[in-house]
């Protein structure tokens, strides 16, 4: 297959092409604003989140899937529940396993469960739409502004499938397109699980290698309006630093994890990733250092990172910066901290 308009096909390698970045601000999580019970106590009785798996970013509130309950809750930046979409189940609208979730165009929701073999679609108030059979296992996905549901495929030829009412398709790419480090195709499920999408708001997605913590990778994955062909994949720059601090929190695991997991592949570098507006924002697994970082990119120049507070990035599921608020996603609650601006010095990145 030729490159789409004869374009020369986008390549580079992400570790070797990360320059040192220059940080263009430092935060730090402030003022606890909310809490998701409420009251602690209202988990012993009826815990309203049972087993968090992940965010979705919404115009002003946050989408939360519940593994354990197979639903998802909306909840606003003021930490009120402002509703909750599916439910355990099989028929339509019903959630059988789901293990991801996407906030699309006006606040639709999108619900991957691909032990159902489907992804799931939802009204900003939870009313369910319609149930869309993949191609292939929807363990992840991400939406383009055009509000196209898209997931990785299984196979080394493609990256994405577009979901639509009449099944899933796979979109046309130039294989000299697809990155040298995911060429080969997802050795399992969990390679494919490894894959984070978020959509962004010119119209190309963000695209994250998550399988362990010394081979991560992101790219910027250009398609056209309709969605059917990608026509270009460009590395993300990433700071060198970011590659040392990842690799340090991979060895302090190592060390204290069971013999069993001690040598596998069990070490995740990202809790999740997520496109706020024209900002791209990494959740870096919990360290010492950093709970959340906006990386450079075409729509957005700026470096910006939140350092870690203790009692914030413990136990963290996943975690998004919407505005001046963080909203920290644990197990079975969610925090929303006022974000304050910090002392440069507040961040040392590693030599």
């Amino acid at each position: 297959m030729l490159g789409v308009w004869g374009c020369a096909p986008e390549r580079s390698n992400p570790v070797d092409a990360a320059p040192d970045l220059p940080i263009d601000g430092v935060l730090q999580p402030a003022e606890l604003l909310a809490r998701v019970p409420a009251d602690p106590a209202d988990m012993v009785s009826a815990p309203l989140v049972e087993g968090a798996l992940g965010l979705a970013v919404g115009e002003g509130f946050v989408y939360v899937l519940d593994g354990i309950a197979s639903s998802v809750l909306k909840i606003g930046l003021d930490g009120r529940v402002l509703g909750r979409a599916g439910r355990k189940g099989e028929g339509p609208g019903e959630l059988k396993s789901p293990v991801g979730i996407a906030s699309g165009v006006g606040g639709e929701l999108w619900v991957a469960d691909p032990a159902a073999g489907r992804v799931s679609r939802y009204a900003p108030d939870g009313t369910p739409i319609g149930d869309y059979k993949t191609p292939y296992p929807a363990v992840n996905l991400g939406v383009t502004a055009a509000g196209i549901p898209i997931v990785p495929t299984l196979t080394a030829r493609t990256l994405f499938a577009a979901i639509s009412s009449a099944g899933g398709s796979d979109l046309a790419v130039d294989p000299a397109l697809v990155p040298t480090e995911i060429s080969g195709g997802p050795r399992d499920r969990m390679s494919l699980r490894g894959l984070l999408l978020s959509g962004l708001d010119d119209g190309s997605v963000a695209m994250l290698q998550n399988r362990h913590g010394t081979t991560f990778a992101l790219w910027r994955v250009t398609l056209d309006s309709a969605a059917s062909r990608i026509r270009g994949v460009r590395s993300l720059r990433l700071p060198r630093w970011l590659y040392t601090i990842l690799d340090e929190e991979t060895e302090r695991v190592r060390k204290t994890a069971p013999e069993e997991f001690a040598t596998g592949d069990f070490f995740v570098p990202f809790k999740g990733m997520h496109a706020v507006g024209d900002r791209l924002w990494l959740i870096p697994t919990p360290s010492s250092r950093l709970v959340a970082m906006s990386i450079p990119t075409p729509r957005d120049e700026r470096l910006t990172v939140v350092v870690a507070e203790r009692a914030v990035y413990e136990g963290l599921i996943d975690a998004a910066v919407v505005g001046s608020r963080l909203i920290a996603l644990y197990d079975t609650k969610l925090r929303v901290y006022a974000l304050e601006a910090a002392a440069p010095e507040r961040f040392a990145p590693p030599k």
